[in-house]
């Protein structure tokens, strides 16, 4: 028997009682509730926690924890923005959250497509939110069709050359929808090519503190930029020496994520790998610091990309006997949640639009990788 155990035992019910309530006394001294969210805790009275006044480190750590408290009820019941994939949120418990995202894939997967999609899904989904959009390799001649074509379902060539399809009255009536969809998404959405931003990480983030300046306060910022091998500084020269620059670049971005609370998503290159493996985080081009400074990583595959109609890996449309696509997106880094699974992605290539494949269908293709 302990010495608390005999203390505890000498002592009557009644003394028990007295020492609970006492101490419920204390604590009602010192802490109550917000008048709005009776859930939430506050400090009455901090001078009541030790019975003196707090020093100086004290008040610091105190006021810290009430800022994150602060900022934990701020982050709403999911706790993150949703991206319109409900087991990708599910995969980062509660959506896209404050932090480095990479989307990596050899070219022609559909990474790009993935994150535009995501990122105007974001937008339309969530409030108080705006995504900034920064291509550094497509212009927005490219881009902004692919916008419209996702939303509408139609083929980008449909919404990139709308004289060729004047007679088609259903097309140019789908195509004017996404546009207009476009325009009224403009406080919340927005899109750069390297003809008005430059690819240097000053020149984004002079946009960015331009953004919030006129943003309206407490709004939820999303970076999006393609590609992160494309960034470059205008303020430090690492000549030929790429590796340098990358890990800089690496470094710069992942500060905006607390600098400025923000969401930064980057589609990433790899190495080139044989097309039969499935990448890994090794394969990340040239940097074992962005696989560091990466809060998630998602290795992306598309197996009719490589292998065409050779492929296992597909899903069939009602209306054609060609293979299609489905995008891999394995959590091969994960710091917001458990899981480190694959989700997979039915997608159109044609039109930039992917559909979440059920829980069904992504143990169905697993089970196809798995099998070749």
């Amino acid at each position: 028997m302990t010495k608390g155990e005999v203390v505890m035992n000498s002592m009557s019910f009644e003394d028990i009682m007295r020492q609970m309530q006492q101490q419920v006394q204390q604590e009602s001294v010192i802490f109550g509730a917000d008048p709005n969210n009776p859930f939430k805790l506050t400090v009455e009275n901090e001078k009541a926690i030790f019975g003196r006044e707090l020093n100086a480190i004290e008040r610091n750590m105190l006021q810290t924890i009430m800022k994150v408290d602060n900022y934990s009820w701020q982050r709403g019941k999911t706790g993150g923005l949703k991206t319109g994939f409900d087991l990708f949120d599910e995969g980062l418990e509660g959506g896209l959250q404050p932090g480095l995202l990479l989307f990596a894939a050899q070219p022609n997967v559909g990474k790009s497509a993935f994150m535009l999609q995501i990122g105007k899904n974001v937008s339309r989904l969530n409030e108080n939110v705006h995504v900034a959009y920064f291509s550094l390799d497509d212009s927005l001649n490219e881009l902004m069709p692919r916008w419209i074509a996702c939303d509408q379902r139609i083929k980008i060539s449909q919404a990139k050359n709308p004289e060729r399809f004047m007679d088609d009255p259903a097309i140019m009536e789908k195509r004017n929808e996404g546009l207009k969809n476009l325009y009224r998404s403009i406080d919340r959405f927005s899109m750069y090519d390297t003809s008005t931003v430059d690819n240097s990480v000053e020149s984004i983030e002079d946009k960015i503190k331009e953004l919030l300046m006129t943003l309206p306060e407490g709004t939820k910022l999303v970076i999006m930029i393609d590609s992160f091998h494309d960034l470059i500084s205008r303020e430090k020269e690492f000549g030929d020496n790429s590796k340098a620059l990358h890990e800089y670049t690496a470094k710069y971005i992942k500060n905006w994520c607390t600098t400025y609370d923000a969401v930064v998503c980057c589609t990433a290159h790899l190495r080139k790998v044989n097309g039969n493996k499935r990448p890994d985080n090794a394969d990340l081009k040239e940097t074992n610091r962005l696989e560091y400074e990466a809060n998630w990583i998602g290795m992306m595959y598309n197996e009719v990309g490589v292998k065409e109609e050779s492929a296992q890996v597909y899903w069939l449309h009602e209306d054609s006997e060609e293979k299609m696509p489905v995008l891999e997106v394995r959590f091969a880094k994960n710091k917001f949640g458990s899981f480190k699974g694959t989700r997979f992605y039915e997608f159109w290539p044609d039109q930039s639009y992917a559909m979440e494949a059920t829980i069904e269908d992504c143990r169905r293709y697993s089970s196809l990788i798995h099998q070749a």
